[in-house]
């Protein structure tokens, strides 16, 4: 369904319904000549002497000169009192025009604070899952974030460690050891409490001034730091200058922090927040650039100056090319971002002032006593022609309303689209607003385009659907995905059909756009019940073996070893039969939320039913010995996570595993081979007092799979 650019004005988007269906059209309008012809029939009956003579002297006034002058002196005076009140309506409007644009530019700007603080609390994030990562960990996530492209603007993204003055030595060490031989906290002096610099990335030119320095020192940037621990939330600074500026080209510049702490959850009170800070993951703006990334676009009609704080030119963060000039409109607006307020001022531009003139009232006056004249000569047009073209136009009303409802009827958007993807949409109905939470209106003046709304791994099978059925000048039905409003993906079948005119040339797709999304669920869940365990969300038996087949083939071709791990819990039936069964589907629920954190992602955790799962490993080494090892130390980690208790009913439980592990390397063995191996070593584990691990040991006798 291409949508593009401009579209037409709301009388043509009404002449969808005139398109829409010519069998309505014709039964439309053969009701209104029969409705037509039987008021005439009875008219006749219910008139009066009164009614007739009253109806000629009207006609009679309309035929005289003096009323076509009197008309004129009405008429005329009216459209003076039009004319000064569409004078003040449009300075009224150029107002609410002018905070529109401002509010919406305050919008953007807030949007785009808002997406570079979650760029931070993903960065914390990443602390809470793994702990402390590496510098190269640390430089991968920023370089997946890709913010160059998706976030321009932001100088660089970091993390500041809390250092104790007692612990200042040994930190130092320890990044020297990391290979910065010349690694200090900058400034030097003993304070109580230090802060250090000691990841940012990208960690070159300006950036590498920030390393080892002491945000904590700087009352500003400590402020900030201080409520952003206190808080739990991203904080952003007031205006400092920034480490990383040079001698020439300094801009204004400001931080935001978001605070680390060592547990997963951050915590409650502000006391724990304080004992529980590790450091902050933060993020310094040069003022000039981020704003400039922001407001200073083609076709912008405001003009801009931020302040931090009271307006003022020693608060002044940004001002964009002419803010200083004497504007016909200026506001002021609070933006309150990461606990900290801005306040951006905003002066209508040169050119959105040049392009509101003032001509609309002009329009009006001459347009209006041009009118006037027209209609002054329309007084001496025959009564009989005027009452037929009042006629015709209330048929072509009551036509144009019955095809609109036809149309507003149908489940779906209806649409009408010329077969180019570039060109506009021609038609479309209300349909569409439910399907994509957008009104028809943004689409067909092209402010939305419909085709951005496709899912991007979708838009080429969409796209070869449409120029096949162009090319064959047929029909087409597809499903696809769209990304709605609301952030929810819709599932949608498009139907249509191309029109050809005369010389066979394609002229426009008619289709209906429905939504399917319940039926794609449905879909999705049948397939889910097939290769998914219903309690736990782990892998079945169907799709475990899937997976084993798939590790055998990938170490057959690079030789590297794996493991299957058979795990039984040992006390799972007593508490089972003391507990009841939701006792015990709550246990295997939190055995497997266990299992799922104490491996790698790449490995796979399976349940294979009552209280067995299965863990595959791969990737363990180049030889057995090597990957039993492996095998080993993360077999020995999950025996110590789950013979952890299990809280039951306010009361703590205790259910320890017994876990049977064999290796493999290729084809050596089959898959259903492997399972029954690591399940005699688990049964081993059970024999040796449970709460065991143990390797299956070969058995020479025993098939080869």
């Amino acid at each position: 369904m291409p949508m593009n650019r401009a579209g037409p004005d709301k009388a043509r988007r009404q002449a969808l319904v005139s398109d829409a269906s010519p069998l309505g059209g014709a039964s439309a309008a053969a009701t209104v000549h029969v409705n037509v012809e039987n008021s005439g029939h009875a008219a006749k009956p219910k008139s009066s002497p009164t009614l007739t003579s009253t109806g000629k002297r009207a006609s009679q006034l309309l035929d005289r000169q003096a009323t076509a002058w009197v008309v004129l002196l009405l008429t005329v005076l009216l459209t003076i009192g039009l004319w000064r009140h569409a004078e003040t309506q449009f300075i009224e409007r150029d107002w609410d025009n002018f905070l529109r644009v401002s509010e919406k530019q305050k919008n953007i700007l807030i949007t785009r604070m808002d997406d570079y603080e979650q760029v931070l609390r993903g960065g914390a994030a990443l602390f809470a899952a793994t702990g402390m990562p590496s510098r190269e960990q640390w430089r991968a996530y920023v370089e997946r974030l890709e913010l160059d492209q998706t976030l321009p603007g932001i100088l660089g993204t970091g993390v500041a460690l809390m250092v104790p003055r007692e612990s200042r030595d040994a930190h130092e060490r320890s990044i020297r050891a990391e290979g910065f031989a010349n690694y200090a906290i900058t400034p030097p002096g003993n304070r109580d409490m230090l802060s250090s610099i000691v990841y940012i990335e990208p960690f070159t030119g300006r950036n590498l001034r920030a390393f080892g320095y002491d945000m904590f020192s700087d009352p500003i940037r400590r402020e900030a730091m201080e409520r952003a621990r206190d808080t739990g939330q991203p904080a952003l600074s007031k205006k400092v200058t920034l480490v990383q500026e040079t001698v020439s080209g300094v801009q204004p510049g400001f931080l935001v922090y978001a605070p680390v702490y060592n547990t997963a959850q951050p915590p409650t009170s502000i006391a724990a927040r304080r004992a529980a800070l590790i450091g902050f993951v933060y993020s310094p703006f040069r003022s000039f650039d981020l704003m400039e990334s922001t407001f200073n676009v083609p076709g912008q009609i405001v003009e801009v100056e931020l302040f931090d704080g009271v307006p003022a030119p020693e608060n002044l963060l940004y001002a964009s090319q002419g803010a200083g000039r004497t504007a016909r409109h200026v506001t002021d607006m609070t933006l309150d971002l990461g606990g900290h307020a801005w306040v951006a001022r905003f002066r209508s531009s040169a050119r959105l002032e040049a392009s509101r003139q003032g001509t609309q009232p002009k329009l009006i006056l001459f347009g209006g006593l041009a009118l006037d004249l027209l209609l002054f000569s329309a007084l001496y047009m025959n009564a009989r022609h005027r009452r037929k073209m009042r006629e015709s136009t209330a048929q072509l009303e009551q036509i144009l309303n019955s095809y609109k409802s036809l149309v507003e009827n149908i489940p779906g958007a209806v649409f009408r689209s010329p077969p180019g993807a570039d060109l506009p949409v021609l038609q479309l109905s209300n349909g569409i607003t439910p399907l994509t939470g957008e009104p028809p209106e943004r689409f067909l003046s092209g402010e939305r385009a419909y085709r951005q709304l496709i899912h991007p791994d979708d838009k080429s099978q969409v796209s070869a659907a449409i120029a096949e059925a162009i090319a064959k000048q047929s029909a087409y039905s597809i499903e696809y995905r769209i990304q709605a409003r609301d952030g929810f993906t819709r599932w949608v079948n498009e139907r249509g059909r191309v029109t050809a005119d005369p010389s066979g040339q394609a002229r426009w797709l008619d289709g209906l756009i429905f939504d399917v999304s319940e039926r794609k669920a449905a879909e999705i869940m049948i397939r889910d019940l097939a290769f998914n365990d219903t309690l736990t969300g782990l892998p079945n038996r169907r799709l475990l073996l899937d997976r084993l087949d798939h590790e055998l083939a990938l170490s057959e071709r690079t030789g590297r070893h794996g493991a299957l791990l058979f795990i039984d819990l040992d006390n799972f039936k007593t508490i089972n039969d003391t507990l009841g069964h939701a006792a015990g589907d709550q246990v295997l629920v939190e055995v497997s939320r266990r299992l799922v954190a104490s491996v790698r992602e790449s490995d796979t955790v399976a349940r294979l039913g009552g209280d067995e799962f299965v863990v595959i490993l791969e990737n363990l080494g180049n030889t057995a010995d090597e990957a039993a090892a492996e095998a080993t130390e993360l077999g020995s980690k999950i025996l110590v996570v789950l013979s952890q208790p299990y809280r039951l009913s306010e009361a703590l439980h205790n259910c320890t595993p017994s876990i049977g592990i064999t290796t493999f390397c290729g084809h050596q063995a089959s898959a259903g081979r492997l399972l029954r191996q690591a399940d005699q070593a688990m049964y081993q584990a059970k024999s040796a007092g449970r709460r065991q691990l143990r390797f299956h040991t070969g058995d020479p006798a025993a098939p080869a799979g």
